[in-house]
This record gives C-alpha cells, structure tokens and sequence, in this order.
C-alpha cells in the first residue's frame, strides 16, 4: 500500500509543526519549568517514559479532569480526543466510579480476600462478553500473561500465534516481531515461542497452524494498534474452525475494542474465542485486568490452582494486589453504570457523526485521504486502499502528519490521539466535542492546502 503524504505536503506538515510548537511551548511555561525541575529525579520529568515518547512535543503537567476534558499547569484546558490511549474510556471522575471508588477506600481497599464486588464483576462481565468464568489482574499486560500461561498449560504446546503489528502488553514475549526484538533489553531468545503472520492471510494461518504445536492464537478482533485494520469477510471463521480442528485455543485481546462494541467486538464479527483479555480503562483509570474463559479452561484452573499447601503442579496466575476490593468497585461501577448497552450505542452515533464530518472535510481538500471508524473510534486513513494487514496499517501512521497534527490540534484546545491511534469518543463526550474537532480539523486540512 502506498501513502498519499508526498514529499512537498511532508515539507508544509513540518513547517507546520514546527511553528505550532513553538507557539505550543509558549502556553506551557509552567508545565516546562515543572519537567526541568523533575528530570533529575525522573528520566525525562516523567514518571512513565510513554508520556515523553508518545509526541514530540512537550508533554503538559495535568491537574485536574472533568467530564471530557482536562486541565494542564498552566491552566489550558483539552478537550480529550486520546484517552490516555483509552484508559480513560469513562472521561475523566465520572460519578459512578468516583463514588465507588470513594465509598470503598472508606472500608478498605484490599483484603487477598474475595470482596462483593467480584462476584457482581465477573456476572457482569459474563454477561457482555458471553464466557462464564473470570480472573483479574492489574494490567491487560498481566491478563494476557496468565491467559497465555493457562493456554499453555492446558495444551500441554508452547507456541503462541500473533499477528503481525500486533499490540499486547509490554510483556517479554510480545515485544518480538518476525524474529526480530521491539527493542533493547530483551532476553535473548524470549521471542523464540511466539509465530507471526499477517492477518488476514488465510494461507499463511493454515501453515502456522499445521504443525499442531500452537497454544493460542492471541489477536484482536479488530487490529488497533496499526490504525484501523478490519477483518476480510470469511477470516474470523476460517480462523476458528481451523484452530478447532489443530486444538488450538483462540484468546481475543479486546483490550481497545472492548470501548468501540458493547461485547468487545467478538460477537459482531463471529470470532468466538476460548479466552478474552482485557482491562484497561473499565475502572475509571484504576488499575485493573481480566481474563475470561470457557467452563472447560475453568475447571482446569480450578484444578491447578497456585498455593503453599496445594499438592501436584500449579498454574501461575496471580499477584499480591490482583483483583483488589478497589479496583474490583470500580470495575463494578464502570461495566454496571457508565459502559452500557446504551451509552456504547450514543458513543457509536457521535463516532459515525465524527467520520462522515471527517470523510465531507477531507474530500472537499482534494487530499484523497479517507476516514475509517469502529464504533466510537475513528482514523485517518493516509491512503487510497483499505488497509489488509497490520503492515498495510502502517501506512496510516505519518510521523510528519501525526506530530503536525498534535500540535496544532493542542493549541486550539484538542488533546488528540498517539501516532498509531485515531480520536476516539469517550464515554463522556458530548455533541459539542465532536463539532470542536470537525472546526479544528477544518483549519488544518486549509492550512495544509
């Protein structure tokens, strides 16, 4: 796939972005002078080296959040359009969550005990995503570690099938791809168990899978981490009937698209799984991971369970702080109150409203971009094609027009999305978020043209 940035609109993005950040620093001489007296303590002056990487230009020192926006140092005020890359799905101290939250630290927030809330958790969970049994983490990085360790267990395999761009957690083994590490400080030979293909190639699926020695396949219903990349008509089933016929597990990491579809997004392209992961933002932003399974995979983690006094070999899944009184109140209020049934369907309306003034904005600038959307999450499709695989994602993910992008968008009060994202509605979000971002979006598709 090829990308329509060319290079003379390559050299208007940076010009652009380099004086929108200039003008962006300029509003944020708190939030400078904040991260020069904390780099000595913290690399960077931040805690996470993600809110230094994810942009180019400076990250803002927040303060406070309401509703869909937030508030830096300096006292500028974002819309939010990124989501903390969608843990904050809810939008920032929604009500429900709050509440919870605070009535619970009141008793206690943890226990290493069962508290009420995870019963009402897993019921809720069970319901949405149509698999009976449930366990909790801190992290859909930690979900897809014990997820992949029952797998493993279970079929007695080693190998586990990814995609290629895939995203799942900042775990050892899912920082591989095509053999190759993501970055420095890996082991060597942590990415030896796990295969890559690309999805949606069928025949290449077929191969991987023959030898019969494949745990799981773990992937997205619906790529997310590479722009937007949907499933060909027919790959979910020939994917679920051919692991069913190699005894192969399906785990669906729905991590992100678990805000875009009520259910994740399994049910509406017929995928299925043994085991779902994810987390993330339905507590609010307080820590929390799940994983799910099938009756069969229940008992047999019953069965292995890990302890001091429990005899024959175990299953490690676990953590000191795992499914805590706190984070479960809050999980319980998130699923219950704020990511309904119907609240999914206002955000996939406001999503649709966002790619049709998008797609009218982009084709009266002649660029030839389009807009693709999966329920409340849309992305600029830097290209004529749709994208097939993960790679072909890629071509969406602009460096020039993403950083471009940011800074312009920052400065006239839109917190937009990372490089490989798009805007996302939150559950929060309101018609006049919406028209904000198709009046900013606007000004830039001009200065750009």
């Amino acid at each position: 796939m090829d990308s329509l940035i060319t290079p003379a609109l390559t050299r208007g993005l940076e010009q652009l972005r380099d004086a929108e950040t200039v003008n962006f620093n300029a509003a944020i001489p708190r939030s400078l002078a904040w991260l020069d007296a904390a780099t000595p303590t913290m690399p960077n002056g931040v805690p996470v080296s993600w809110m230094k990487g994810f942009w180019r230009h400076s990250p803002v020192v927040a303060v406070s959040g309401s509703g869909s926006t937030f508030t830096d140092l300096d006292g500028n005020s974002y819309r939010d359009f990124n989501l903390c890359d969608l843990a904050m799905a809810a939008g920032f101290a929604p009500e429900p969550i709050v509440r919870a939250i605070s009535e619970q630290a009141a008793k206690g927030n943890h226990f290493l005990l069962p508290t009420l809330d995870a019963f009402e958790v897993s019921q809720l969970l069970a319901e949405r995503f149509r698999l009976p049994a449930w366990q909790y983490t801190l992290s859909a990085s930690g979900a897809n570690v014990d997820a992949l360790r029952l797998a493993r267990a279970y079929t007695g395999r080693q190998q586990v099938l990814v995609f290629d761009a895939k995203y799942h957690g900042h775990m050892d083994e899912m920082l591989w791809s095509d053999g190759q590490p993501d970055g420095v400080g890996l082991p060597t030979g942590s990415g030896d168990h796990v295969r890559t293909v690309p999805f949606n190639d069928v025949e290449a699926l077929d191969v991987a899978l023959a030898g019969g020695d494949v745990a799981a396949v773990l992937l997205e219903p619906v790529m997310t981490n590479c722009g937007l990349v949907l499933p060909q008509p027919g790959f979910h089933d020939h994917l679920r009937s051919a692991t069913r016929r190699q005894g192969t597990l399906v785990a669906a990491d729905v991590t992100h698209t678990q805000f875009a579809m009520y259910g994740g997004g399994t049910h509406d392209v017929g995928l299925d799984p043994d085991i779902i992961t994810g987390g993330k933002g339905i507590g609010g932003g307080v820590p929390v991971g799940v994983f799910g399974m099938t009756s069969p995979l229940a008992d047999f983690l019953a069965r292995h369970v890990e302890g001091d006094f429990v005899p024959g070999p175990s299953v490690p899944t676990g953590g000191t702080v795992y499914g805590n009184a706190l984070s479960m109140a809050a999980a319980r209020a998130g699923l219950a109150e704020v990511f309904t049934e119907s609240a999914h369907q206002r955000v996939d309306a406001l999503g649709a409203q966002l790619q049709e003034g998008l797609q009218g904005l982009v084709d009266a600038s002649g660029l030839g971009w389009s807009i693709d959307r999966w329920g409340g999450r849309c992305q600029w499709r830097l290209s004529a094609e749709a994208p097939v695989t993960g790679r072909d994602g890629y071509t969406s993910v602009n460096e020039a027009f993403a950083d471009a992008r940011k800074a312009f968008y920052a400065n006239r009060g839109i917190w937009d999305a990372i490089a490989t994202a798009g805007p996302a509605i939150s559950f929060a979000a309101t018609q006049d978020d919406v028209d904000a971002y198709l009046e900013v979006s606007e000004s830039f598709l001009a200065a750009l043209t």
